[in-house]
């Protein structure tokens, strides 16, 4: 192989490795379902996916995720989740496993 080619396949690994790797470790992911329960600062959401026995996915919620109710942006608090109400969560999800809420979107209350 020659040195210009060889520099050149090279450069070329290290543009996909540094492209794609990092898509890799972390990617978005959309859920959607039914909220199974709330806690402060995660909610579960059964997708209806789950296998018999296996648990629903826990979403991580920090000050970062975006919550919208209707078109509206609301807190945590102020979304007022309740359990078994339609939920669809854009998630990143780690190479460690924990998945975390970019984005909540909840159907209006009924008034």
């Amino acid at each position: 192989m020659s040195r210009h080619l060889y520099k050149a396949c090279l450069v070329l690994a290290v543009v996909v490795s540094a492209t794609f790797g990092t898509t890799l470790l972390a990617h978005e992911i959309l859920l959607k379902g039914t909220v199974g329960a709330v806690e402060p600062a995660r909610i579960q959401i059964k997708t209806g996916d789950e296998r018999k026995g296996q648990t629903p996915d826990w979403v991580m919620i920090d000050a970062k995720t975006k919550i919208l109710r209707d078109k509206t942006e609301l807190t945590f608090a102020d979304a007022k989740i309740k359990v078994g109400e339609r939920v669809v969560a854009k998630v990143s999800h780690g190479d460690d496993g924990v998945m975390k809420a970019l984005e909540i979107r909840l159907a209006a209350h009924p008034d």
